[in-house]
């Protein structure tokens, strides 16, 4: 009893040591650093060690939400900001977090609520309004969410805030896109060449207006087609369009080409689905093609198409099927530049459906490209596809595209 009443003495007079103040000061800077540096994994374990000695050391619990949503773990990331919200319910920090957590679940009511108590707070925080613009925009308000781009723009014109309202402009904006293209084909076949033009009209938030123009020359045959379409943004997320483009007495492209389709966009991933009909002298071809573009946070997006095809030469033949898939992905190296690659088996293309293409048509094609983005909302592409057949004919085809919005 006496030595147990001796060791409870010598420890309240000598207590086990804890981190001074300053010690601490230097721990969160090392940590900071780590962060910085790149280093995730560490600073995380920095921080919660920081957290765990002094669980109201908010600075230290705000770090470790950071980096688990940077670490690509908002599930961990949401629960520690939503804590430090508890205790301090004026936390911008902790409620752009929340809000970042709500839209990659795609939930943008709810972070907008967030937000809106955030900018009555902080009305002139550049965050809080690009967080906004990005939280309107995914919640189909797109004309709303320039204004918070705008003014996120002015507050602080970083590289983040103009890039967020280049791309709401261009998404909201009229379009129109002109497009050449030059096949060069092995053996005798003659070179082929053909001009595009595509205009996009905005008419209100949920309807929008297509027209497009085309000219060709191949296989020594010269022909044009025209025509239109429209866009229904039906709910928040789903888009319905289709689009007829005629060309009577066309022998290489289609008479008539007819396109229904429907695309659905959740979280990162973009689905489509499409029906399309082309209407040849002589010969049809149907074809269904299901598919999906996934653009994560990130600089890299991919995009995976299937179609199948049955062409009716209207002979009394059966018909004739054929399938295709496509691969594509863009890697974006800087800002406003990116790479672009890609790999078809079957049909590369729809877009530019000739005669040729029918039936059971085989080949393999790789491609590759570059895409630059300018501050003036011009976009200019160039790519290079090259295409081996079956039999003995190649071909090689360079397409150069100018993009503007106004």
């Amino acid at each position: 009893m006496f030595f147990t009443l001796l060791l409870a003495a010598s420890l309240t007079l000598n207590p086990s040591p804890q981190e001074s103040p300053a010690a601490a000061g230097r721990g969160f800077s090392e940590a900071v650093q780590a962060a910085n540096d790149g280093r995730d994994a560490e600073a995380l374990a920095a921080f919660q060690r920081l957290a765990s000695a002094d669980p109201n050391d908010h600075a230290a619990r705000l770090w470790i939400a950071l980096l688990h949503a940077r670490m690509g773990h908002q599930d961990l990331a949401e629960p520690v900001y939503r804590s430090v919200l508890l205790e301090d319910r004026g936390n911008i920090d902790a409620m752009l977090g929340v809000a970042a957590a709500l839209l990659v679940r795609d939930e943008p009511a709810e972070a907008i609520e967030m937000l809106d108590v955030a900018l009555g707070l902080a009305p002139d925080n550049a965050d809080v309004l690009g967080a906004l613009g990005r939280a309107e925009r995914l919640a189909g308000r797109t004309a709303l969410a320039i204004t918070y781009f705008e003014r996120a723009v002015s507050i602080a014109p970083t590289e983040e805030h103009r890039l967020s309202l280049e791309d709401a402009r261009r998404s909201y904006l009229h379009r129109v896109e002109t497009r050449g293209v030059s096949e060069q084909f092995s053996a005798s076949t003659p070179d082929s060449r053909s001009g595009d033009v595509r205009v996009n009209i905005r008419l209100t938030d949920t309807w929008r207006v297509v027209g497009r123009g085309q000219t060709q020359r191949k296989f020594a045959v010269s022909e044009e087609r025209g025509g239109g379409g429209v866009e229904w943004r039906w709910k928040r997320a789903t888009t319905l369009r289709a689009q007829a483009l005629v060309g009577p007495n066309n022998r290489v492209m289609p008479e008539g080409d007819y396109l229904g389709e429907v695309q659905h966009a959740y979280k990162a991933a973009t689905w489509t689905a499409s029906v399309r009909y082309f209407d040849f002298a002589g010969a049809s071809t149907t074809v269904f093609s299901p598919g999906v573009a996934w653009a994560p946070e990130g600089p890299l997006s991919v995009a995976v198409r299937y179609a199948a095809a049955w062409t009716d030469t209207r002979t009394g033949a059966s018909v004739e099927a054929g399938h295709s898939a496509q691969l594509e992905g863009a890697f974006l190296v800087y800002p406003r530049v990116s790479i672009q690659a890609g790999y078809a088996a079957g049909v590369e293309d729809f877009e530019n459906f000739s005669i040729d293409r029918g039936g059971d048509f085989r080949a393999n094609t790789v491609s590759g490209g570059l895409r630059v983005d300018l501050p003036t909302l011009t976009a200019l592409v160039g790519r290079y596809e090259y295409q081996w057949q079956r039999g003995s004919r190649n071909m090689g085809r360079v397409t150069v595209s100018f993009l503007q919005s106004f």
